[in-house]
């Protein structure tokens, strides 16, 4: 797991960093379960602490997530802007032909 800021990692390492926290949250709370299996009663203390011990995995990878939702919409906002200029530039072309031809 990387101590950089999300806004500073590629596209790529966030999402490596994403599953790698994914994978370790749940084999953390895969081993709750066979604790918790082994021992039923005291079930819900093993739960709560394995929520505990995720819970900064589960944080970093929102954050991640969180940065990676952020470049797919300022992506898709350049995007909609140049379908705007580009569909407004050929309208301009399309009027001045028809205006050209009459």
């Amino acid at each position: 797991m990387s101590d950089a800021t999300p806004g500073t990692l590629s596209n790529a390492e966030i999402a490596r960093e994403i599953q790698a926290l994914q994978k370790r949250a749940f084999e953390r709370y895969e081993d709750a379960a066979l604790q918790a299996e082994a021992d039923p009663a005291r079930a819900d203390a093993i739960y709560a602490r394995a929520e505990r011990d995720s819970a900064p995995w589960i944080a970093r990878a929102g954050a991640l997530n969180a940065e990676r939702v952020a470049r797919y919409r300022r992506r898709a906002a350049r995007w909609r802007r140049a379908a705007l200029v580009t569909g407004m530039a050929g309208t301009a072309v399309v009027a001045w032909l028809a205006l050209r031809m009459v």
